[in-house]
């Protein structure tokens, strides 16, 4: 098994490629650590075809309430049922009703 790491850093004016978070200078390691350390921070994984197999059984194995979490690979767009968006098109459709009967010449 080959294990090989890559961080790239484009902050202010300042960019690099470095091989471990060691390599990382100082300053900009207490702001890498901080930034991935925060709750708005999250894990970009690539894996080639065998890797990502092995990652889904892996997934597999957890508990439940910690798949949906892990296996999100993209949010999406948020769904709509069909009660919720005619009743979206039927609040559109007034106000728009409501604007001609009010600014009508």
């Amino acid at each position: 098994m080959l294990k090989t790491s890559t961080i790239l850093i484009s902050s202010d004016d300042t960019e690099g490629v470095y091989h471990s978070v060691r390599e990382v200078p100082e300053p900009l390691r207490k702001k890498l650590l901080r930034s991935t350390s925060s709750l708005n921070a999250k894990t970009i994984l690539i894996a080639d075809r065998r890797g990502q197999q092995e990652i889904t059984r892996v997934l597999r194995s957890l508990p439940g309430a910690s798949q949906p979490q892990l296996t999100g690979a993209s949010p999406s767009s948020p769904k709509f049922t069909v009660a919720q968006a005619a009743g979206i098109l039927l609040a559109g459709a007034a106000g728009v009703l409501a604007w001609l009967i009010l600014f009508r010449r």
